[in-house]
């Protein structure tokens, strides 16, 4: 499996030529486009977006529009997706029977949005989409394959809706559905699809299916936190998840435990059956993501010399975790540690130790930081402050990381 994950993107514009929204796209690689199997790209595609490269990292505060077919439209994974940020594209070919039809009206009744793509006017077409007409906020057509005569005879049945173009290919394509009263725009004519690539972190498919079974039992929380914390990969898309999905907490986390909670069993089942149907997890062991390894070291590291310290404190020992945890999203998400920090609303404790190197658990902040770049001054400096011997750094090192030599003499 590729260390890297891609996905691509393509503007919406408005009338104004002001980008209203982006529309996004499965890609495996560089150069694979499909799946054969539409569920797979569509979960594929929201475990990127929400879990590994970030909404607001991707879209921004524009719209996000991504694809959807019958089988993600009636599983729970669908309630994964934040209704104020996405605009569900339902598939030309999805067939609108019973189940289809009060799913979705279901869904538009609680605050999703839909969208029907590529539409024709072929009477079994109109005849399988006038059901859910209400329920539809946008229309999208095909410029290259759509009869434009015909479309300016018939357009008037989606009175109401949000028209939309595609293909614009041509100054003189996006000028005629202008003057047809199109509400929004997207083709060659106005932007390329741009490639992303990222970094890929990708939880152990074993450690997502414990959790699930764990979920659907009747452990406590306390208990479903102890083993969420052995997964760290899992831990990071979750955190980037929430960021994604702009929970408002009624208090600031202090510990991973405080943002499970927050969630609720049922939505955690939900995310995760999302990155099992996305097939992000491995098999494996081998091949470990080098920032699943960055990690976990530091979490080991911050717990042994908590250890050596004798503090034994429930609630520190979570905070370090929680710290080690959000000090790697700045590499592992790409964004600006303040920004993700402020997005995720974390107790002021936690953020001055991340971002100040404040308070006890600033200070052994960053003395793991410093026993990680072999800073040598730095960290004598600091285990002194602590009352721990130097030599006891090799020893720490020795137990977590496996270090063949001393780095602090």
């Amino acid at each position: 499996m590729s260390n890297f994950l891609y996905i691509a993107k393509q503007p919406i514009y408005g009338k104004d030529e002001h980008i209203f929204g982006y529309e996004l796209y499965y890609r495996q690689d560089d150069q694979e486009m499909t799946l054969p199997d539409k569920r797979l790209a569509t979960a594929s595609v929201l475990v990127n977006i929400l879990n590994q490269m970030g909404l607001h990292t991707l879209v921004g505060s524009a719209k996000a529009f991504i694809n959807i077919d019958a089988k993600i439209l009636l599983t729970d994974i669908i309630y994964t997706i934040p209704k104020d940020r996405f605009v569900l594209e339902l598939n030309e070919d999805i067939q609108i029977n019973q189940k289809e039809y009060e799913c979705v009206k279901a869904l538009h009744d609680e605050g999703y949005s839909f969208a029907l793509d590529n539409v024709s006017f072929d009477e079994d077409h109109i005849r399988n989409i006038t059901k859910i007409l209400p329920h539809v906020d946008y229309v999208k057509f095909d410029t290259i394959n759509s009869d434009f005569e015909l479309l300016k005879e018939k357009v008037s049945m989606f009175d109401g809706k949000k028209l939309m173009a595609q293909k614009i290919e041509s100054i003189f394509v996006l000028s005629a559905y202008k003057e047809l009263g199109f509400d929004f725009f997207q083709g060659y004519h106005l932007a390329k699809p741009e490639l992303i690539k990222k970094n890929r972190i990708d939880p152990h498919h074993l450690g997502v299916i414990r959790l699930f079974n764990l979920l659907q039992g009747s452990v406590s929380m306390h208990e479903i936190c102890t083993e969420f914390e052995q997964h760290n990969e899992i831990v990071l898309q979750l955190l980037q998840f929430v960021n994604s999905g702009g929970f408002n907490f009624e208090t600031t986390p202090k510990s991973i435990c405080d943002v499970l909670e927050f969630i609720g069993k049922k939505p955690l089942m939900q995310w995760l059956m999302l990155i099992v149907y996305a097939k992000s997890g491995r098999t494996g062991d081998e091949d470990l993501n080098p920032s699943s390894i960055l990690v976990q070291n530091r979490i080991d590291l911050m717990l042994g010399i908590l250890r050596r310290m004798k503090k034994d404190d429930e609630e520190l020992i979570m905070q370090a975790r929680f710290v080690a945890l959000l000090s790697l999203l700045e590499t592992v998400f790409e964004m600006p540690l303040p920004i993700i920090l402020a997005q995720l609303d974390v107790e002021d404790v936690i953020k001055h130790a991340i971002l100040d190197k404040e308070g006890d658990l600033g200070k052994l902040y960053a003395l793991v930081l410093a026993l990680e770049t072999s800073d040598q001054e730095k960290s004598e400096r600091l285990l002194l402050a602590y009352g721990l011997e130097i030599e006891s750094t090799w020893h720490i090192l020795e137990e977590h990381l496996g270090h063949p030599g001393k780095i602090v003499h």
